[in-house]
């Protein structure tokens, strides 16, 4: 059998697994009302027994309304005692069935914080990527022919315990499938979960593209960051040579050596493919460098972040990966998946057959999902089977539209990531777009740029790559003072103005380091318009290049 043909019946499988998740996900689409409310009793009624059930009266409440005055808003700090019982071993805490594992928040603003996961957690992330999954093999039956690469975080952690024994953190993407979908998909995966043990960062990107580059058949890569496609291409071309010696020799030799115990794991992998590799090493002779649309020639989709900061990486990967299309992702946090994208559609749609929702307006009042509005801006509030309840998910999104009543939604930032040095309060979303005016007129060029405090003083940093004009620290500084408390602190002289570091070398890949050493998962390290930490002039290759007046 084939490789093509042995794909397309793994996939085949695949996706009649997929079909009454997303079958349920259309009729939900219909009347989110009655589905939402069918989701809310269910996670009632299974967690009435346990302590924060029995303590809220869960028996008693029989409607949303009832819920939502019988039960606070919550915030991780409200839960932290809770989850450090679960962690000690305790059962029945935040809810009545048993927590299988942690997961660790990719927190932009904190260190990581610890998410229950339950069987049921997983069901219902499992039901959203089903109906996302369907939808787009079955509108690009392409896919169907080829493997795939899921995102994997290759930061060679060892797999934490809590003092209760409790596992922490998933390995892979695809750990947030089912079992028998976890099996199907290993016959479909172009990289090994196993990449997950590799020690350092820049092995594990090299691991990645030697088992990428075994894969001709490659059809479908699921990143997070768009810039990370970007970044895998210019680590091919530099290391080309040497992969494609371990390419011809079935061989994996990464810049370091790797434990004798994670080479183990990999080794029943690897191919050998000394055809392959000829052709790519005439190619690399010939044009100096080697052509995704030649390495793997059936790649058709790559779905990735495109909103809110994301979104300036995706012309880079665009460029990079020419006549590939880009699915821009649905809204999927540790905590819960809030949104799944459809394809032709703008936004993605509720994931409403998963979690109970609620949306909270400017105002703090908490609406439904049967009563968003077009245009207007929320912020996300999850309540789900692996304990959260009313969780502040500190994200802010904006309705593009509905799909039959159901919104479409579009990630615009983290509402919750807020800077005050002197009372200014700014936070993630007010900077996202000044930057964005800014880069829209010329001002800043190149895929990242991050405000955060400077080292010294009681002054902001943009730390921002590619070409700069004379004067963006000066209109920078004349955006942010459309925010009168900023403005105020400014005119009070509590602030300086702020300044521009100009940042040399790969600015991403610095990032995401001091991401994983601040204990955020790699994975799911975000782009932020805001950083509160100081101290990046430490962390980044650059120079200061200028100061508003």
């Amino acid at each position: 059998m084939t490789e093509s043909s042995s794909c397309a019946l793994a996939n085949a499988a695949w996706l009649a697994s997929c079909l009454p998740s997303y079958l349920e996900f259309r009729r939900a689409l219909k009347n989110p009302e009655g589905a939402q409310a069918a989701v809310l009793s269910r996670l009632l009624q299974a967690n009435a027994g346990c302590d924060y059930g029995r303590r809220r009266g869960f028996s008693r409440l029989r409607s949303p309304r009832e819920f939502q005055e019988a039960v606070p808003i919550s915030r991780h700090e409200d839960l932290e005692a809770a989850i450090e019982r679960i962690k000690d071993g305790e059962p029945g805490v935040l809810t009545s069935e048993p927590v299988l594992m942690l997961e660790k928040t990719s927190g932009t603003s904190s260190a990581a914080k610890y998410i229950p996961y339950t069987a049921s957690l997983r069901r219902e992330f499992q039901k959203a990527l089903a109906a996302w999954i369907f939808d787009l093999y079955a509108n690009r039956p392409a896919l169907c022919a080829g493997s795939a690469y899921w995102s994997i975080t290759p930061i060679g952690r060892r797999r934490e315990m809590t003092r209760g024994g409790l596992p922490v953190g998933f390995e892979s993407d695809a750990e947030y499938l089912s079992g028998f979908e976890q099996r199907l998909l290993r016959r479909l995966l172009a990289v090994p979960a196993a990449v997950a043990r590799v020690p350092d960062l820049d092995d594990g990107l090299y691991v990645t593209l030697r088992f990428l580059l075994q894969s001709p058949e490659l059809a479908f890569v699921s990143i997070w960051n768009p810039s990370f496609a970007s970044i895998l291409l210019d680590r091919l071309n530099h290391h080309a040579e040497r992969l494609l010696d371990d390419l011809r020799d079935g061989a994996l030799n990464p810049p370091s050596e790797l434990p004798p115990g994670v080479l183990a794991l990999l080794r029943p992998h690897l191919r050998a493919d000394a055809r392959r590799a000829r052709d790519l090493e005439l190619e690399l002779k010939r044009e100096g460098r080697l052509a995704p649309a030649s390495v793997w020639p059936r790649l058709r989709l790559i779905s990735c972040w495109a909103d809110a900061q994301a979104k300036h990486g995706v012309p880079a990967a665009a460029s990079s990966f020419p006549g590939v299309e880009l699915q821009p992702k649905g809204l999927l946090a540790t905590e819960g998946v809030v949104s799944i994208p459809l394809l032709g559609r703008s936004g993605a749609a509720l994931a409403v057959t998963s979690h109970f929702y609620e949306f909270l307006e400017g105002s703090g009042r908490p609406r439904l999902a049967h009563e968003l509005e077009a245009g207007r801006e929320y912020r996300i509030l999850l309540t789900t089977g692996g304990g959260l309840w009313r969780y502040d998910l500190g994200d802010v999104v904006r309705v593009t539209g509905f799909e039959g009543r159901t919104p479409r939604l579009e990630f615009i930032g983290r509402g919750e990531a807020v800077c005050d040095l002197a009372g200014e309060k700014l936070n993630a979303v007010f900077v996202g777009e000044a930057l964005d005016r800014l880069k829209a007129e010329g001002a800043w060029s190149g895929r990242f740029a991050m405000l955060a405090p400077a080292a010294e003083g009681p002054a902001y940093a943009l730390f921002v790559e590619g070409r700069t004009e004379a004067r963006l620290a000066q209109r920078l500084d004349a955006l942010l003072r459309a925010n009168p408390h900023y403005d105020y602190c400014r005119a009070l002289g509590q602030l300086e103005a702020p300044l521009v570091y100009l940042v040399s070398g790969r600015a991403e890949e610095a990032y995401l380091r001091r991401c994983e050493l601040l204990g955020q998962r790699a994975g799911g390290v975000k782009p932020v318009p805001l950083h509160p930490r100081r101290g990046w002039e430490r962390v980044f290759d650059g120079r200061l290049i200028a100061e508003a007046a």
